[in-house]
């Protein structure tokens, strides 16, 4: 199955889950990512919902600074 993960996707879980907006911001600059916490925490919300997701689609995020829900 494709990855259907993406930044709009991991910002409004992240969001529910209680993450800052500045937080949510850092994770897409280049180099940072999604801390392996929240990884996992925003895969088993994405898991319960019975979406299929995968740690390493994370990996395959790109870097867009500045950009909320996009």
């Amino acid at each position: 199955m494709a990855n259907h993960l993406n930044w709009k996707i991991v910002d409004e879980t992240a969001a529910e889950l209680g993450v800052s907006e500045a937080a949510r911001l850092k994770w897409r600059q280049a180099g940072r990512g999604v801390p392996a916490e929240w990884q996992i925490k925003i895969v088993d919300v994405l898991r319960s919902r019975d979406l299929v997701v995968a740690f390493a689609d994370f990996d395959a995020l790109p870097a867009n600074p500045g950009r909320i829900a996009a």
